[in-house]
């Protein structure tokens, strides 16, 4: 473990964008200026032994904050709603790997969920470098949506607010005009990254998606978080660390 990595972050900021779902803001400087869309960290929740994991979804350098969505789920992530203003807890990060876009000129952004937290990282940091971005997000329906912005394309399952469908009804709005310069990002529901994969392959499409595993260290010794990718072994895959060689995978190489 590289224990530089770790450190003791204070709440700043903290605002319920839903019933169940809270934005809080830590102060880090260290994790603001060095992270990437893509990586997360590993907070401590109070009470519980765990850590818990979750996906970076905005930094501010200037002011050495980064920002993090919590759905409330468990105990771990009830505990972490209630932090009051001014908490201190321990915290790893920033962790695994992020989002390699650079080569492209064009990038698809896809969230459901919690995905949508680091999908909103990925869109800041894109668009200030003048990239070409379209975002599409999907949420059961309209009470669940959060963070969405009026040019972003949104669906819900129940067809309450924008399109109704799941993502994939969202992504087949979209007029591909070079895909060897366009490549998708996707972070939410595993059944949401297969279909997404699957969509992106259809249209000769790189695809990248950030796995959601259960994960305990954060740093690749605990070996609960292992996902599967394709080898050539006699088996045909091989197990790798979610939180260590991940989370961003190419879709073509995970086994769905």
């Amino acid at each position: 473990m590289d224990l530089k990595k770790e450190y003791r972050i204070k709440l700043v900021s903290k605002e319920f964008l839903n019933s169940d779902t809270c934005y809080l803001g830590f102060e880090c400087p260290d994790i603001a200026n060095t992270a990437v869309p893509g990586q997360f960290v590993n907070i401590s929740a109070g009470t519980v032994f765990l850590k818990r994991p979750f996906g970076i979804a905005s930094t501010d350098k200037e002011k050495g904050i980064f920002y993090i969505g919590v759905k409330v789920v468990g105990k771990g992530t009830s505990e972490i709603s209630l932090f009051g203003i001014g908490t201190e807890v321990d915290c790893l990060g920033p962790l695994g790997n992020g989002f390699d876009f650079e080569d492209y000129d064009n990038v698809i952004l896809t969230g459901g969920g919690t995905g949508v937290f680091p999908i909103n990282f990925a869109y800041e940091t894109l668009t200030a470098a003048g990239k070409n971005v379209t975002v599409c997000e999907g949420f059961r329906n309209a009470s669940q949506v959060i963070l969405n912005k009026p040019s972003y394309i949104l669906t819900t399952d129940c067809g309450d607010c924008g399109i109704k469908g799941t993502v994939i009804a969202g992504l087949d709005t979209i007029d591909i005009t070079d895909p060897s310069k366009t490549i998708v990002c996707c972070v939410g529901p595993i059944p949401m990254m297969k279909a997404v994969n699957a969509w992106a392959s259809g249209k000769e499409l790189k695809c990248l998606v950030s796995m959601e595993q259960r994960m305990a260290c954060g740093a690749g010794i605990c070996l609960c978080c292992t996902v599967k990718v394709k080898d050539d072994g006699p088996d045909g895959y091989k197990n790798v660390r979610c939180c260590k060689d991940g989370p961003v995978f190419d879709g073509k190489e995970v086994v769905w």
